[in-house]
């Protein structure tokens, strides 16, 4: 198996906006609230699906950094596996020759 370059493109798409909605929201000094809203954009789907499946009660007692790697990990693999996906089918829509 190959790695795919679409997913690596996706996974590069994601990580720069998710750098850049942290430096965003780590320069917001006056308003803490403001600050955490922001930093949870990146992994809003991870965390209903954790919510969902019923997991945040085992991450309460887990720092928030750690809390955040643990979801943010797993929605890198499935933005990477979207973009392998979307690789794929358009590979297929290539003709031979």
């Amino acid at each position: 198996m190959r790695l795919s370059r679409t997913g690596f493109a996706f996974c590069a798409m994601y990580l720069s906006a998710s750098i850049a909605i942290w430096t965003y929201a780590s320069s917001i000094a006056a308003d803490p609230k403001g600050t955490f809203v922001l930093m949870q954009i990146p992994i809003v789907f991870a965390h209903a699906a954790a919510w969902k499946l019923g997991l945040l009660p085992l991450m309460a007692s887990l720092p928030n950094m750690v809390v955040w790697a643990l979801l943010f990990l797993p929605t890198l693999a499935a933005i990477y596996s979207i973009g392998w996906a979307v690789g794929l089918f358009f590979e297929a829509l290539r003709p031979r020759a």
